[in-house]
């Protein structure tokens, strides 16, 4: 359990929260996949070396500092697999701590370092034949499935996307009324990009007056595609269906994100987006303006973090950014 993690639950118990995870991909020579058997689940729980993002660290971070210290290998993230968001993977831990994982997986080279199992939380570890893989609980086989589909494109639909969510965005602010202070979370959210041809769907924000992408924090209960979509609906009266993860952004202070005033960090996932429906409207609240832009002649008065995202979605690249 991270220091964040463990911080968190003084707060909260053992009641229901999400959690960020990054889960690594790491294969021998003769292409056999390294599989450990944990020690918090027992004889029966096979999966892939990985755990919990810690305040202050990068999600690439957290999947090389998980790899060393569960398997003694050095690793280089050198490409996101997916990202696995679904209730379905909702688990509950021996100790009753309940969590909703949103975990990056990440397809890793290895650099260095020697194999050895971590006896804290390790059983065993060993590679596997692709044909000769144990039973996995339903996220790890997710994740090696759409690893050995070898797709250039991240995937983001694994599981169900889960129930509609209460469209007031309260789980974090639940979870701050609960923790109180101003101590920072590590709060997970969304943006759609939503093109029209050489057009991009633009919303005026009514906190601030300046422009940007359709976008906010996850709600409990929903796949984080969904939040996208929920959130283009809320916020600009669009109906969009997510097409492609253009990037998942985590570092601490990054310039491409939005920095809360206490001070949380944002894991952001955004999504190119098709509009299927409905038309650009504000609510009056969070949004006072919806107008699609010419990508090349945006409005001056927008943040250079949605200028980083609007380039990254412009590059038109298959494979997932991760900064």
């Amino acid at each position: 359990m991270t220091t964040y993690v463990r911080w968190l639950r003084q707060h909260i118990g053992r009641a229901k929260t999400p959690l960020v995870y990054a889960s690594t991909i790491i294969t021998n020579r003769r292409g056999a996949l390294l599989l450990q058997r944990r020690a918090d689940f027992g004889d029966a729980w096979w999966g892939l070396p990985g755990g919990l993002m810690e305040l202050g660290e990068s999600i690439n971070a957290t999947a090389v500092r998980e790899a060393r210290e569960e398997t003694g290998l050095l690793v280089h993230p050198r490409k996101l697999v997916g990202l696995y968001s679904s209730p379905d993977f909702d688990v509950t831990y021996p100790s009753g701590d309940q969590v909703q994982q949103i975990t990056a997986c990440f397809a890793c080279q290895t650099i260095g370092g020697e194999l050895r199992v971590q006896t804290d939380e390790i059983l065993e570890q060993r590679y596997f034949a692709l044909d000769t893989l144990p039973p996995m609980p339903p996220w790890y086989s997710a994740m090696v499935a759409d690893f050995i589909a070898n797709h250039p494109e991240a995937s983001f639909r694994s599981g169900s996307p889960g129930m509609d969510a209460d469209p007031h965005n309260r789980t974090y602010e639940e979870i701050r009324h609960t923790v109180g202070g101003p101590d920072p979370l590590i709060i997970v959210g969304a943006c759609a990009f939503v093109r029209q041809g050489q057009r991009v769907l633009l919303q005026r924000r009514g906190d601030n007056g300046r422009w940007g992408l359709p976008g906010g924090s996850l709600e409990m209960g929903e796949r984080i595609d969904q939040t996208a979509i929920r959130e283009a609906r809320e916020e600009t009266g669009i109906e969009v269906e997510p097409m492609r993860l253009i990037g998942l952004y985590s570092a601490p202070r990054p310039t491409a994100l939005p920095i809360p005033r206490d001070g949380s960090q944002i894991v952001f996932a955004h999504f190119e987006c098709h509009p299927i429906g409905g038309e650009p409207r504000a609510d009056g609240a969070e949004t006072i303006e919806v107008r699609y832009f010419e990508v090349n002649h945006l409005p001056n008065d927008m943040s250079d973090r949605w200028r980083a995202y609007i380039a990254d979605a412009l590059a038109d690249r298959k494979e997932a950014i991760v900064r």
